[in-house]
């Protein structure tokens, strides 16, 4: 059936467009464009979200050291921590290399709700990525870096709040744990 045809193209399309062919994971444009949409509503009804950047501290060494194939392992075991420690109303996206991004869509009213609630969610992603990886009857252990950006009304599009969550998460890297 040709219609069916063109819908499963279609379908192939937008996987491809919008989702990370390794994770399966949202990719940068999907999560700006959700970011975006988030934003809009932050404006229009006075509320806060935010955006938790996350980068992987280690994964150049594993990746260099056992290949390609081994650090692809990785970052598909890390996508399903990440998936496992966020609420369902949240978005996950890679976003390029070993960065994800974790866009709090569950908005408040109230800044300190939203800060506590991000806290959480880092937390909960950090202690999950610390437990061992098993890769290749291996194992191995690694860290992440991560910032937070509150996302409030003055906020003017998504790329600003996704820098502002970046550099915090350099400032975080910066810190001695």
């Amino acid at each position: 059936n040709l219609r069916t045809q063109q819908q499963k193209a279609q379908t192939q399309i937008e996987q491809l467009a919008f989702y990370d062919a390794l994770t399966n994971l949202p990719n940068r444009r999907l999560l700006m464009d959700r970011t975006q949409k988030v934003i809009d509503r932050i404006k229009r009804e006075h509320l806060f979200g935010a955006l938790i950047f996350i980068d992987l501290n280690g994964f150049k060494r594993i990746n260099d050291s056992l290949g390609h194939y081994v650090g692809d392992k990785l970052l598909v075991s890390v996508a399903r921590r990440l998936q496992n420690s966020i609420r369902e109303v949240d978005t996950i996206a890679r976003i390029g290399g070993d960065e994800f991004v974790i866009l709090l869509e569950d908005l408040s009213s109230s800044r300190k709700q939203v800060e506590q609630e991000a806290l959480q969610v880092a937390q909960r992603s950090l202690k999950d990525l610390e437990k061992h990886f098993e890769l290749s009857d291996r194992r191995y252990r690694i860290d992440a870096s991560i910032g937070i950006a509150v996302i409030n009304e003055f906020d003017c599009d998504a790329i600003e709040v996704l820098k502002h969550a970046d550099a915090a998460m350099y400032e975080a890297k910066k810190t001695p744990h």
